[in-house]
């Protein structure tokens, strides 16, 4: 059975980063470029934010994937229960990789649909 992942994104920067380099790579270096994923895909991004805990009070925009675990290489974190923080209750599942991943779609919640700019 083939697991597959997706990305959460909050910022624009990181999805016109997407958009020109087809590729999801952190750009936050505090971290070493480290970047989270997934196995669970939420339809809702309240959900999202409260299950993967992130930051208030931006919500994510953009939903990255199915991506295969195949194409995630040299994780450096989990699979895991995401504790709480940010004021979030945590409880989703999540992975991490300082290795790029190149991107197979961008879903916009806004939109309902996938990004038709790619």
């Amino acid at each position: 059975m083939v697991t597959n992942y997706y990305r959460y994104i909050t910022d624009v920067q990181e999805r016109n980063q997407l958009v020109s380099e087809r590729k999801v790579h952190s750009r936050n270096s505090v971290t070493g470029h480290e970047t989270w994923f997934s196995p669970s895909r939420y339809d809702n991004p309240l959900a999202a934010q409260q299950q993967l805990a992130l930051p208030a009070p931006i919500l994510p925009i953009y939903r990255v994937g199915p991506i295969p675990e195949a194409a995630i290489e040299n994780l450096t974190i989990g699979p895991r229960r995401v504790q709480p923080a940010f004021g979030q209750p945590g409880g989703g599942l999540e992975i991490a990789t300082k290795s790029p991943v190149w991107l197979l779609g961008l879903w916009s919640f806004g939109l309902n649909n996938y990004d038709a700019a790619l």
